[in-house]
This record gives structure tokens, sequence and C-alpha cells, in this order.
């Protein structure tokens, strides 16, 4: 396990009904994943899928001349999904559980986006 990985675990065991968390760069090729019930290839197609996501909506937001986000939040009925930019080429993607606290996860996924920053 590598250091991103480390902090991966370590975000998603702070955050009750979080499964899984991914570090990827612009290409959406994982860094760093740590996942509870999920294969690691599984954990590295969710996350380069949501790259795909995350660079479509940086360029929309551009061409509407309009500021790139810095985080989207995706509710659905069996989960949600949180994208949060940790450099200009570098996402963190955190999968939770759609009962889990909204708040909580936010700030721990901002949380972990600066300590996988600080370790780059």
């Amino acid at each position: 396990m590598n250091s991103f990985s480390a902090i991966l675990q370590d975000l998603v065991e702070r955050v009750p009904g979080a499964t899984g968390a991914i570090f990827a760069d612009w290409e959406g090729e994982a860094v760093g994943e740590f996942a509870r019930e999920m294969a690691t290839l599984d954990i590295r197609i969710f996350g380069a899928q949501w790259g795909v996501v995350w660079a479509e909506l940086q360029r929309s937001l551009g061409r509407a001349k309009l500021p790139a986000a810095n985080e989207l939040i995706i509710g659905g009925e069996i989960g949600m999904v949180l994208v949060r930019e940790v450099t200009e080429h570098y996402y963190v993607v955190l999968a939770i559980a759609p009962d889990a606290h909204l708040a909580k996860a936010m700030t721990e996924l901002q949380a972990g986006a600066d300590a996988l920053r600080a370790e780059m």
C-alpha cells in the first residue's frame, strides 16, 4: 500500500457509510485507491469513469466562461459520489451510502484532498 492509498483508507474509515475512494490523474489513471468491498480493478474503473465526468464538467464550465469547479456531488438511489479537485491535474473520488452524512463526507473529503496534495 502506498502513502496515497493509506490516506484514502483513512478517509474512508473516517466517513461512516463510505465504501471507497480513489485518487487519480487527469487521464483517469489511479495513483492510489482503497475500497471496503470492491475489487481493485472495479474501484479503478469507477475512478476513471468519474474522471471523464469531471473533465467534461471543467471543459463545459470553461466554454461558458465560468470558473472551474472544485467539487462535484451526485446523489442517487443506491449512493452518492463526491469528486474533489486535489490539484489542476489530479482529483479524488469518494463513494458513500445514500444514508451517509453528506456534510461529514464533504469535510473529510476536503481534509483528504489536502493530505493528498501535501504528500505529492
